[in-house]
Formats: C-alpha cells, sequence, structure tokens
C-alpha cells in the first residue's frame, strides 16, 4: 500500500509541477518564479494535509526527493520554453498541458489525501474526504494567489467537486476491504469528471 501510495504521490507533484511552471511561464516569471510556483502547486497542498494529521515534519520536507523532483521539473521546462518560447507560449498547446497536467495532479493528490486520512483515521470518513480535497485544491490555490490570480477552485469549470466524489469512493471501496481498487477508482473518477467538466464547460450555478 505504501508503494501505490508513493507511486500516486510522486505523479501528482510531478503534474502540479508542471502546471505550476506553466503559470509561472504564463505571468513571464523568471526561473525563481517558476520555481516557487511550481513548489507552491507540488507540494504545498500535502503541507496543509500533513499539518492537519499531526505529521510533522511533512512527507514533502523529510527528504529531498520531492523538493528535487520539482526543481529538476521546473529546469527542464524552462529549457524547453526558453528555446523555443515564441513556438509555444500564447498557443492552445500550452492551455492543453496546463489542464493536463492540472487534472492529473488533482486526481493523484484526491488519492494520497484520502488514503492519509482512512490510514491515519479510519473511522472519520468525512476527515478523509476533506483531506484529500485539501492535497489536491490546496497548492494550486496558494499558486494562484501568488500570480495573483483568483483560484481555480473558485472560477473555473468544475474543479472541486471532482476531488470531493474521489474521496468519496475511495473511502466506500476501503469500507469495502478493497483498498487497491479504492486508489484506482478514485482516480479514475476524478480524471474522468474533470476531463468532461473541460470538454462541455460544466459548471455549478452561478450568478449571472
Amino acid at each position: 500500500m505504501e508503494l501505490l501510495w508513493l507511486i500516486f504521490d510522486m505523479v501528482g507533484t510531478i503534474a502540479f509541477a508542471v502546471s505550476g511552471t506553466l503559470v509561472g511561464i504564463g505571468r513571464r516569471m523568471d526561473i525563481f518564479g517558476m520555481l516557487v510556483l511550481a513548489l507552491a502547486t507540488a507540494i504545498g497542498g500535502g503541507i496543509m494535509r500533513d499539518l492537519i494529521v499531526g505529521n510533522i515534519p511533512p512527507n514533502s520536507l523529510r527528504t529531498g526527493i520531492y523538493v528535487g523532483t520539482v526543481i529538476a521539473v521546473t529546469f527542464i521546462m524552462f529549457l524547453i520554453y526558453r528555446s523555443r518560447s515564441d513556438h509555444y507560449i500564447g498557443t492552445r498547446w500550452v492551455r492543453r498541458m496546463y489542464l493536463a497536467a492540472d487534472t492529473l495532479g488533482l486526481a493523484s493528490f484526491t488519492v494520497t489525501g484520502a488514503g492519509i486520512g482512512m490510514y491515519n483515521y479510519p473511522d472519520m470518513p468525512v476527515l478523509s474526504v476533506i483531506l484529500g480535497l485539501l492535497t489536491a485544491v490546496g497548492g494550486g490555490v496558494i499558486r494562484d494567489i501568488l500570480a495573483q490570480r483568483v483560484p481555480s477552485v473558485l472560477r473555473e469549470e468544475v474543479y472541486a467537486l471532482p476531488a470531493i466524489i474521489g474521496g468519496i469512493v475511495y473511502c466506500a471501496f476501503y469500507y469495502g476491504g478493497m483498498w487497491q481498487m479504492a486508489s484506482y477508482s478514485a482516480f479514475v473518477i476524478v480524471v474522468v469528471i474533470r476531463t468532461l467538466a473541460i470538454r462541455y464547460n460544466w459548471s455549478l450555478p452561478r450568478i449571472k
């Protein structure tokens, strides 16, 4: 179970590092600004989750794996866009790559957050769902505030709802004794709902 959790955690870290870097590129930041946004997105939600459950120091800061991975991803993205900036920046390809990375990060961190909750507090499913949501969207909120944008969770198509549903699905399968299926099912349901929301411009009710 720990290996499966680690795989989802690393997938989410890489995906959110990419999305954070892309926001920095879109804001025409230097490489340090891109790195700050990438780190905030990739490990910010996980740090908040760990502080809530009393996991101190946070998992992402106990070794250099997570920070090192984010630095590597940011540097690679910087080199790619620096050499082809006129071709890439401002194109639809950038938007699609951002949405794909953000969706993968959202799904992966929903799994890891809900998993931490169920592992530590199996009798508190509501807490597990909230931890999955916080892990999935917390880093993105920090990123958007630093980039002076309205957080995605408050303005984009259905965004937080897939994480909530994914957390509920995780808890349901976990209580059924299928913890591996819980991870896979929650991941898939988040990806599917978020992708459909982007494709068909689904949104929650709002004042027009």
